[in-house]
């Protein structure tokens, strides 16, 4: 993994209002420019859909959000508790499945990792991409059957090494 400062940061900011605690459930799910070349834009819309859709499953609905808010002044802001006990596992699961993101070969090959930050009643997706873009040599790591010839023989009788099939 490279050092934190090798890497640039693309950030995908929330699409609808926040909830108290800064979370919300929509992320921008526009291919970021920095991401082409890098990985194809059919993993990236998988993987930020994945992330909406598990936001979108575990929020709260709108009575229970509307009637925290209705009632916070009279309950304090015990009424927030509720719904803020969702979107606490909300946040949660989509924890779990931007860990489950980060492993996917399409992005851990690129070094791309996924982050849900959440700042001061706000939140983004963050995606940390190396800044020169990793290029891997299709043969590293692969076997591949090599015939190998030989340079020069002195004589006739001398043995010729490297003239038959080999495994590297």
């Amino acid at each position: 993994m490279a050092a934190k400062e090798d890497r640039r940061r693309v950030f995908l900011l929330p699409q609808r209002m926040p909830f108290v605690s800064g979370m919300t459930n929509r992320y921008d799910d526009e291919f970021p420019m920095e991401l082409e070349g890098m990985v194809p834009e059919a993993h990236f819309a998988q993987a930020i859909n994945q992330i909406n859709n598990t936001l979108t499953d575990y929020w709260p609905c709108f009575f229970c959000v509307c009637c925290g808010y209705l009632c916070c002044i009279c309950t304090g802001g015990l009424s927030l508790l509720c719904p803020y006990m969702c979107i606490s596992d909300a946040e949660q699961y989509t924890r779990t499945l931007i860990d489950r993101i980060n492993i996917r070969p399409c992005f851990k090959d690129a070094d791309i990792q996924w982050k849900l930050v959440k700042r001061c009643c706000r939140s983004w997706v963050e995606i940390s991409i190396p800044v020169k873009p990793q290029t891997h040599d299709p043969v590293v790591g692969a076997y591949q059957t090599v015939l190998a010839v030989p340079i020069a023989a002195t004589s006739a009788n001398s043995k010729l090494y490297g003239s038959s099939e080999a495994v590297v």
